[in-house]
């Protein structure tokens, strides 16, 4: 078996699919981005396995070669079409939780007109003459007041993409109906299929078979891929993190000794433990946590971590050098200046303050303080607002004392300690 890079697997499905019929988007063979759900990427209506190997995702040659040649074989009549019928609106909090993220190609595109009909609505109304008639089918077979050339238009620069391939280049519009080549909608029912049996397979835990979340929050990493383990299972497989690291440095010879992934993930507490991470400030160690945790607290925002990761204020003070001096790493200091910003400034209309939660657009570090850039999208109003470092300091430390009151007393949180060694941070 010929394993290939997923840079040269696009490559070659590229070179081998040129002359297909069907507007193809291969680039997820490069992002991969269900592969811990399922480990796979469907292009169309064939799964095509991803395989890891000495720690690097690969694919195999043939199933690449094979996936191409059936696409480029691809008969597609485009006079032989089928009616879209756009689904009525539903809100996202009528549906059933099981629903949400389903493969289904017809609420897709149907969830993109809508966002356009009523973004139409929205700029070209006051905010106070805002209704749901954007919801509502129009005489054009469309939401609202859309026409096809308006949808079209506003997609031009975007990379609409179902099942890897670009719909809207097939689709067509005629006498207030929709259409699509038959032979395109058969590919795309199979690609639901498809794709729900993958999901279906790999909700299962792989020791007792209960059915889990269906995006993957079982999934752990392994020498050999992703597999399904439930929290039961998982906790039974992988001991967990009781802080025997707790004020030792990343780079000391005793972290190098022990291995990150016999443990439970520090964080969520499902998956397998990856990496050993660390602050990067005081260079210490905070715990074990599994790679989507660590990608999240890495290359995430300082606030969508903080906003949106439970336990995500204790797992940064595991850092012995943080929970000293009541701080957290300096990234997240301007994450609660704008945390605070956005629960306390408003603009005033007239006599009257505004309602809605400004939109802040942009921030710097200036002249020791931090400048934010607020705009509010009903009234059209922008304003600056700073928050001195002075006064960042002070939130991070109320924010600290207050994570830390909320602590529970069974809870592990470290104490303070009086003296270090040499592999701990100095006084």
């Amino acid at each position: 078996m010929a394993q290939i890079s997923p840079r040269l697997a696009r490559t070659y499905f590229a070179e081998i699919s040129a002359a297909s019929a069907l507007p193809l988007d291969p680039d997820d063979l490069v992002h991969m981005v269900r592969l811990r759900q399922h480990s796979h990427v469907v292009i169309g209506d064939i799964a095509i396995r991803c395989y890891k190997n000495r720690s690097k995702w690969t694919y195999d040659e043939r199933d690449i070669r094979r996936a191409a040649q059936a696409f480029a074989d691809f008969r597609l009549d485009p006079g032989d079409v089928v009616e879209f019928q756009v689904p009525p609106y539903r809100e996202r909090d009528d549906q059933d939780p099981e629903e949400r993220g389903r493969a289904d190609w017809r609420e897709k595109i149907a969830s993109w007109l809508y966002w356009h009909a009523r973004r139409k609505q929205q700029e070209q109304r006051h905010y106070e003459d805002w209704d749901d008639s954007w919801q509502r089918i129009g005489f054009q077979g469309l939401p609202g007041d859309l026409t096809w050339e308006e949808f079209t238009a506003a997609c031009s620069d975007r990379r609409q993409n179902i099942a890897n391939t670009r719909p809207l280049e097939l689709m067509t519009c005629s006498s207030g109906s929709l259409y699509v080549p038959r032979a395109y909608a058969g590919l795309l029912d199979r690609w639901e299929q498809v794709t729900e049996r993958l999901v279906a397979g790999a909700r299962a835990c792989s020791r007792c078979r209960a059915e889990g979340p269906r995006w993957g929050a079982w999934r752990t990493p392994s020498p050999l891929g992703y597999i399904t383990l439930c929290p039961p299972c998982s906790g039974a497989a992988f001991q967990r993190y009781t802080g025997h690291l707790r004020g030792v440095l990343y780079e000391s010879a005793r972290t190098r000794s022990n291995r990150a992934d016999g443990y439970l993930c520090r964080l969520c507490s499902e998956s397998r433990a990856a990496v050993w991470d660390h602050c990067h400030d005081h260079g210490l160690v905070r715990g074990p946590l599994c790679g989507s945790c660590n990608t999240y607290e890495g290359k995430s925002t300082a606030y969508s971590f903080l906003q949106n990761k439970e336990g995500a204020a204790l797992h940064l003070l595991e850092c012995r050098g943080c929970l000293e001096r009541r701080t957290l790493p300096a990234r997240y200091h301007s994450a609660l200046a704008r945390m605070h910003v956005e629960a306390t400034e408003r603009h005033s209309i007239r006599t009257r303050r505004c309602r809605h939660v400004a939109w802040i657009e942009d921030v710097e570090l200036a002249h020791g303080a931090y400048r934010f850039q607020l705009s509010c999208w009903w009234h059209k109003k922008t304003w600056t607002k700073d928050v001195t470092v002075a006064n960042a300091d002070m939130l991070v430390t109320e924010f600290v004392d207050h994570a830390l009151a909320a602590v529970q007393a069974t809870a592990v949180v470290p104490a303070p300690r009086q003296s270090a060694t040499d592999t701990t941070l100095q006084a």
